[in-house]
């Protein structure tokens, strides 16, 4: 879906490193001299560059978040110098009762010494800071002449009462430069932003002048810019231009004043910019014209692709609005325009609705048209004034509509009815303004406080490593859905990117939270085909009730490919940039990059660490995990996708009703607290007032069932080191169900008579009442006692991460300890806590009793202790042969620490020590290791010990096919233990089915019962023969579970098998590739474990 991204070592800038914002990717640069050339910038700042390079006073009305003078404030602190050599004077203002006096003041001062006499002062502001500079704008106007040129350069925005939300605001900045008599330039892309901002600056040496452009969207987009003009290029133009002017001026003749200049801007510039722009078909029957907008760029845009088309349509931009040159106006209207459409904005809905009120730029438009006698009477254009509120947001469809409508001579509407956008084959519908324009999209829902929501700024700094593609990115912040949600959106093409509109056809939609789907509908902007990625701790058909009908149905209709993934899985939250690089990861393996994800884990290293190197062992470990835990879902047919014609659709864009995360949502998360008996009693004899529930394990995230132990069988000799047994658990009438190759997870529990003594030694009542948030919900709480915590809920036993001992060093009260705990919490410890962690394996319960000064309430202890994770098991059963069980094989984990003691892995013992009958807390894992999708394609399984479970599911679900009459294909079995006596794990299982024809070979390898070893690699070469065809000719599956060793053999084993057949074929192939392509067929698949049995799951996924 994207294109590669360079491979070769490229520096990163340091800025990329240290830049910690969510909403934009690439800093300011405090070295204005690096603003010159080809950019990332934030096109707000090319307004400042334009005005810095030139102006010799700065004056800023710009509200701490809107980030309109952040370049201008960094320049000036840092002393850089303009185009004139001089610090322009900046001063920070506050929009208030009397706020333009300053400016005023200083430009009404004649006694200023200045470098050049025509460099203007300069004003920052946005469109809702007008009204209070009102006054100072129009006492300038009744001045027949100013000591010093004045411009304003405003970016059309304003909060909306209406809508609750930033809205483009030009309809004010219209109409008071008009009452006041100001020039008016207007932007509607990028790439005008600089040019007409310094034109604004030429202009305002004829009349004041201001500089108007979206700051909703436009300004805020970080792009690449081609070409930004450097302050000392921006000076000389300035200089150049002014100089070729002629003559004096007065303010009659400010018209064709602007004219000359801005034609000599374009001679310098090497632009053809005129005061109205049309474009389109050469004989249009319907024109629309509107001021310089970001809405004129998109309807500019739609109108060149219709025409092109033979659509007879066109736009007519108005690119200087004041003063409104009628007759320029008319010589760029073509003659055969049968209506024009007068595209303009108003404050409200209530002057949309009057009749009696229109839009400034129609009084224009209709006083040229009428006045003129350029079209005789009776042949002049139909005027219709179509007035739009500045809460309407335009897509390239509602142009598209707009367009349809006045062609087939009907009163056109914006709003496009849902009949017209359900009809797949409307033109309309069908409309995409950026198909065949090597553009790839994407779009992310965070919640704004998310570790996660820091990933796709820095994919935008990846994405602009490349130097052949430009990369744009904006993110919009909802402060109100769910106390604050972020939506970023990523566009990356060979070509510039021109497009000042939401993204409507992604390619990949991450949600980063799966309560996003009740606030938005995330789904309506995906492409068809296009794939969605779920951050979630849940399996899709289990999110079912989280999911709102209409995006099932678009899931559906659209064919989108769903993922999901729990990345709380791959990597510690606690570490934001770790995190934040597994959600990178995520997106990489999903968006279906042209180079392997492992080419980008140098990149990911140097973007997202300064200049630590050794980050990448660490990035590849999350990436192999990540790769895991990634699973392909089915969108599950039987789900019910009738809508209700009467409920409010979800809405498909994000309110931007801030430009930052919420800073006011309640951060502090609900602490433990102890309670009495008497409290907990109150919560349960008045259950509707505390809203009581009972439910099973509230504080896990996924769905659990409880399954009860009815048979527990060790499977090697009592005498043998390795205790690996048998145990099926009995789920009648639970509801679970399960798929083959799917693990369960088991929610285990620390060992009891452990528990008790740490219970005793850290001075705790066991019976005591703790009431505690819920992991998924920490608005709900439940109550648990001391013992049930220790026993159930904290990994007390469990190896202790580095975070743990700087937590400690909070309540150490000897200052040694203290020191000795902040040491091993750094980097000077840590070779030391290497050893305490890998040598020793020191669990929490050693730390607690070694730093004996350092005594958490247990309150505190219950937030800085990592809680006890599931641990997932292969399942060793078809459900449909084992309609009420599910088996598992298991080994117990054990081993002798640096001090002589025995240690077990905590979940497999707790398992092995389960008596029949005993219940059981389980949930069910997805996983990747499906059977083909035809039963007779051969299958291929290489197991080393519990790595035969997932097989023998296998085994028992092909003998259920054959039963049903089904013609399955050859099975093969390799297998791997050290002694056959001791370790040949479900052996009579295996021969019984070879003997019953379902089973073709069984190749077992038994390492130490000979003296020489022998491997699966070695059984599976002496098969090679019956290997060749079964896998490459009948397309055959392999499939490899067990440790990570034996991977880079059996590989080697596969490359001979494909080269031997193409050898038979008397053809040549690369045979790397040819493995890899395999693994994107899901023809490869490992389900391989590194430390104590946690399994870990790849395959390219399609």
């Amino acid at each position: 879906m994207i294109a590669a991204l360079p491979t070769k070592s490229i520096s990163v800038p340091d800025s990329y490193v240290s830049s910690t914002s969510i909403a934009f990717p690439f800093p300011v640069s405090e070295d204005i001299s690096a603003l010159d050339g080809p950019t990332y910038v934030v096109p707000q700042t090319l307004v400042e560059l334009s005005n810095y390079a030139v102006a010799d006073a700065i004056f800023t009305y710009s509200p701490e978040t809107f980030d309109l003078d952040n370049g201008v404030a960094l320049w000036n602190a840092a002393e850089q110098a303009n185009g004139f050599g001089v610090v322009p004077l900046l001063s920070r203002l506050e929009t208030r009762a009397g706020a333009g006096s300053l400016p005023l003041g200083y430009i009404l001062s004649s006694n200023l010494q200045r470098k050049f006499d025509q460099a203007p002062r300069a004003v920052l502001a946005s469109s809702g800071s007008l009204p209070a500079l009102a006054p100072i704008l129009n006492e300038i106007s009744y001045l027949s002449s100013l000591p010093s040129p004045i411009m304003f350069s405003v970016a059309a925005i304003d909060y909306s009462p209406v809508s609750g939300a930033y809205v483009p605001d030009y309809v004010t900045a219209f109409n008071i430069a008009r009452e006041s008599g100001l020039a008016l330039v207007t932007s509607s892309r990028v790439s005008e932003l600089q040019h007409m901002s310094l034109y604004a600056s030429l202009l305002a040496t004829v009349l004041p002048s201001v500089h108007l452009y979206d700051g909703v969207r436009l300004s805020r987009e970080s792009q690449r810019v081609v070409d930004v003009l450097g302050v000392k290029r921006t000076q000389d133009i300035f200089e150049r231009v002014l100089t070729s002017q002629d003559g004096t001026f007065h303010r009659g003749d400010s018209i064709s004043r602007a004219s000359r200049l801005l034609t000599s801007l374009n001679a310098e510039l090497g632009t053809s910019y005129r005061p109205f722009e049309y474009d389109g078909h050469d004989q249009p029957d319907v024109v629309l014209v509107i001021l310089g907008s970001s809405e004129s760029a998109v309807a500019t845009d739609v109108a060149l692709k219709l025409s092109g088309a033979g659509e007879r349509v066109g736009v007519l931009t108005v690119r200087v609005a004041a003063p409104f040159a009628e007759s320029q106006f008319l010589n760029a209207l073509p003659r055969s325009t049968k209506q024009v459409l007068v595209f303009g904005q108003v404050y409200s809905q209530q002057e949309v609705d009057d009749p009696a009120v229109h839009s400034a730029l129609h009084s224009d438009v209709f006083a040229a048209v009428i006045m003129s006698s350029v079209f005789p009477v009776g042949a002049r254009p139909q005027l219709v004034d179509f007035k739009y509120t500045r809460e309407q947001a335009f897509t390239p469809k509602n142009f598209v509509w707009i367009y349809e409508q006045l062609l087939r001579s009907v009163p056109a509407v914006s709003t496009i009815p849902d009949i017209v956008l359900a009809n797949s084959f409307s033109t309309v519908s069908s409309f995409n303004l950026l198909h065949n324009q090597d553009v790839s999209q994407f779009i992310f829902w965070s919640p704004d406080d998310s570790v996660f929501a820091y990933a796709p700024a820095k994919l935008a700094q990846l994405f602009s490593l490349d130097s052949n593609r430009n990369t744009g990115f904006i993110s919009t912040f909802d402060n109100q859905a769910l106390a604050g949600i972020v939506q970023s959106e990523l566009r990356s093409s060979k070509r510039a990117i021109d497009a000042s509109f939401s993204v409507t056809n992604s390619n990949v939609v991450v949600v980063n939270d799966d309560k996003i789907f009740s606030s938005y509908n995330v789904v309506d902007s995906l492409g068809y085909g296009g794939a969605l990625l779920i951050n979630t701790g849940s399996r899709l058909e289990d999110l079912a009730e989280k999911i709102p009908v209409e995006i099932k149905k678009l899931l559906i209709d659209k064919a989108i490919v769903v993922y999901t993934i729990n990345l709380n899985e791959a990597t510690d939250a606690e570490d934001k940039t770790f995190a934040s690089v597994a959600a990178q990861l995520a997106f990489l393996a999903v968006a279906e990059a042209s180079e392997p994800v492992e080419t980008y884990l140098g990149k990911l290293a140097s973007l997202n660490f300064p200049g630590e190197e050794k980050h990448v062992a660490k990035i590849s470990e999350i990436s192999e995990k990540v790769q895991s835990l990634l699973t392909k879902a089915e969108v599950p047919t039987t789900w019910d996708i009738k809508v209700d014609e009467n409920q409010i659709a979800l809405p498909v864009f994000p309110v931007s009703d801030s430009f930052t995360p919420n800073e006011d949502k309640f951060t502090e998360e609900p602490e433990p607290e102890l309670k009495s008996w008497q409290t907990a009693a109150k919560h349960l004899s008045f259950k509707e007032a505390f809203d009581y529930k009972s439910e099973l394990r509230p504080d896990l995230p996924v769905k659990n069932f409880v399954a009860k132990v009815q048979e527990l069988k060790r499977l090697t000799p009592l005498s043998y080191d390795r205790n690996i047994f048998h145990i099926e658990f009995d789920i009648t009438g639970t509801g679970l169900k399960y798929e083959i190759g799917e693990a369960l997870g088991i929610h285990g529990q620390n060992d009891k008579e452990l528990a008790e003594k740490f219970i005793h030694s850290y001075g705790l009542d066991a019976e005591a009442l703790v009431l505690m948030p819920t992991r998924d919900d920490p608005e709900r709480f439940e109550y648990r006692t001391v013992f049930q915590v220790i026993l159930e809920d904290l990994d007390i036993f469990g190896k202790t991460p580095k975070k743990f001992y700087e937590s400690l060093a909070e309540y150490a009260q000897d200052e040694k300890q203290k020191a000795h705990l902040l040491k091993l919490a750094s980097a000077e410890g840590a070779e030391e806590f290497k050893k305490r962690s890998d040598e020793h394996t020191l669990t929490y319960a050693d730390v607690l009793q070694e730093f004996d000064s350092a005594h958490p309430p247990f309150e505190a202890l219950i937030k800085i202790v990592n809680p006890l994770k599931r641990r997932e098991y292969s399942i060793a059963s078809s459900q449909k042969v084992h309609p009420n069980a599910v088996h598992l094989l298991i080994v117990v984990v054990d081993w002798v620490d640096s001090k002589g003691r025995k240690r077990y892995g905590q979940c497999s013992r707790y398992i092995s020590q389960l008596k029949i009958g005993s219940e059981v807390v389980v949930s069910v894992k997805p996983s990747v290791m499906k059977l083909p999708p035809s039963p007779k394609q051969p299958i291929i399984m290489s197991g080393l010990g519990t790595g035969l479970a997932p097989f023998k599911a296998f085994v028992e679900e092909k003998a259920y096919q054959k039963a049903q009459g089904k013609d399955i294909g050859d099975i093969f079995l390799y297998l791997g233990s050290r002694h056959q006596k001791e370790e040949y794990l479900y052996g009579e299982f295996w021969e019984a089915h070879m003997a019953a024809g379902i089973v073709t070979h069984i190749g077992a390898a038994f390492s130490r019962d000979q003296p020489q070893k022998i491997y699966i690699q070695d059984r599976m070469r002496e098969s090679l023969d019956k290997l060749v065809p079964a896998y490459v000719q009948q397309e055959g599956v392999f499939y490899l579970c067990g440790p990570t060793w034996p991977v880079p053999d059996v590989t080697a084993v596969l490359e001979d098998v494909i080269a031997k057949d193409a050898e038979n074929k008397g053809t040549k192939i690369d045979t790397a590739k040819e493995i890899e392509e395999l693994k994107e067929k899901s023809r490869y698949i490992l389900e391989v474990c590194f430390n104590f049995g946690i399994l870990r799951r790849y395959s390219s996924l399609n």
